[in-house]
């Protein structure tokens, strides 16, 4: 028995470029001088590394020396107090444990505002004191039946102006100015007579001067039929 194989056609011969070995011989001393210096650097022998010594010489701290002012100050940790369970802390100068009012040296005295504000007080106090102090001598209390009799006869004068002024005609035209300013007039007399009725009945003490109250009294009738 025989057996027959059959073998696969050669493959066709890859594409090779006539440059191949002139870029490989350029490509081979490529890396080794890529640096200015040679590709392994010998390395100092012990000797060269710590050279001998004369005797009785101190051997050279080579080791950085530590500087006094560096120009960096030390941040120092503060201490804290954590107050809850999830380690939530707070500074314990700020949290309220601390008696830090309490050991300060001006604890327990007035603030100099306080002070001040006090004796601005007591000096209006005084001044005003002393303004009612001179007005005193200048002025004398209203009696309390000269009192009424002033508010009886403005409350008389009112009632005078108000009968006066509901007997003018119910209409008046601009043009009628005697009437017309006679009523304007009567307006003006009663809301005047009006706030001085409420001043005596608002007030319990009215302070007149001398020379006012004379006059009031010796004229008090004049006013009213004016």
């Amino acid at each position: 028995n025989s057996t027959t194989y059959t073998l696969p056609p050669p493959k066709p011969k890859m594409y090779i470029s006539k440059y191949r070995e002139a870029i490989v011989l350029e490509n081979k001393y490529k890396n080794e001088h890529r640096t200015m210096v040679p590709r392994t650097v010998k390395a100092p022998s012990h000797r060269e590394m710590c050279p001998q010594r004369p005797e009785g010489e101190k051997p050279e701290h080579t080791f950085r020396k530590k500087t006094e002012h560096t120009g960096m100050k030390k941040v120092m940790a503060q201490p804290a107090c954590v107050d809850t369970r999830k380690r939530d802390k707070q500074l314990l100068e700020k949290s309220g444990l601390v008696p830090f009012y309490l050991q300060k040296n001006d604890y327990g005295i007035v603030p100099g505002y306080l002070r001040r504000r006090k004796a601005e007080k007591e000096k209006a106090k005084q001044d005003n004191d002393a303004w009612l102090t001179k007005q005193q001598e200048t002025v004398k209390p209203l009696a309390e039946q000269e009192k009424q009799n002033i508010l009886q006869g403005l409350k008389r004068r009112f009632n005078e102006l108000n009968f006066e002024y509901q007997s003018l005609p119910f209409t008046i035209s601009p043009s009628q100015h005697k009437k017309y300013n006679y009523k304007m007039f009567l307006e003006e007399a009663m809301s005047q007579v009006e706030k001085d009725i409420a001043l005596f009945e608002e007030h319990k003490y009215i302070y007149t001067s001398d020379a006012f109250h004379c006059f009031l009294k010796n004229n008090l009738e004049l006013i009213w039929n004016k």
